[in-house]
Order: C-alpha cells, then structure tokens, then sequence
C-alpha cells in the first residue's frame, strides 16, 4: 500500500497522467491497492490467469533497450534518460532490422533499388555512435 501511495504521490509531482495499470496477480498486489489506485481515476488490468508470457514482448523491449543503449551510459537525470530512451525508440522503430520480420523494418520506407554502389552508402549515427544505420542515399 505504501509503494502505490508513494507512486500516486510521485505521478501527481511530475504531472504524469496515467489512465491505466496493468499488473501480474502477484499476490503482494491485493484489491486494496487496486482500489487505491482505482480511486485515483486509474483503471487497472490484472493479466490473463496461469500465463506467464503475458508481458514477453514488453519485457523484451526493455531488455533490448538496456543492452543495445542504456548500458553503454551513465545516465545524469531524468532529461538525459528521456533523451537517450527517445532516441533509441525513434531508431528501434525506424531503422533497427527486426528478425520477427525476416530483418525488414518495423516502419518501411521507400523501396531500394537492387543494384549498390558503395559511393551510395551512408551511415546515419545516434547518440554518438552507439547506434548506427547504414542506408543508400536518396536519387
């Protein structure tokens, strides 16, 4: 109960409008937390019984976004960790090739002609260096 009523305290600080809580039915979130945060005009979606991948794709996100970004950093405050977590999701869904999509894009672009040459090649860079993308240059 604490821990909800500290994140409510913290969310209505920073001006953070929250319209929903998803949750595990771990047994340490009982219905008391989810009245209290239910009562602060959050709705709260507990994930489906007996199914523990629920959130796989959410985790892996943040799994990748620590290991191709967050640990190459020391982060100076909450603008510089806005900053570099806008950044990575911008190149995330524009640029990183995705194995899920046969290495495509998660946003494709326009179509690349077949033949390459290599003067057509350049490299866009974020966050000084950490993350590249090789890409031709526009006709």
């Amino acid at each position: 109960m604490q821990q909800a009523e500290a994140f409510l305290e913290h969310v209505k600080s920073v001006d953070l409008p929250i319209e929903t809580l998803m949750h595990d039915r771990d047994k340490k979130l009982t219905a008391k937390v989810d009245a209290t945060f239910q009562a602060a005009d959050i709705r709260v979606v507990k994930s489906a019984y007996r199914s523990p991948n629920t959130n796989a794709f959410v985790e892996r996100f943040i799994q990748t976004l620590q290991q191709e970004c967050l640990d190459h950093f020391v982060v100076f405050g909450e603008q510089h960790m806005d900053h570099l977590v806008n950044e990575f999701v911008d190149f995330y869904h524009e640029e990183r090739p995705h194995q899920g999509k046969e290495n495509e894009l998660l946003t494709p672009g326009e179509p690349q002609p077949d033949i390459l040459s290599i003067d057509s090649v350049n490299c866009r860079e974020r966050l000084g260096g950490v993350l590249k993308h090789y890409h031709r240059q526009a006709a």
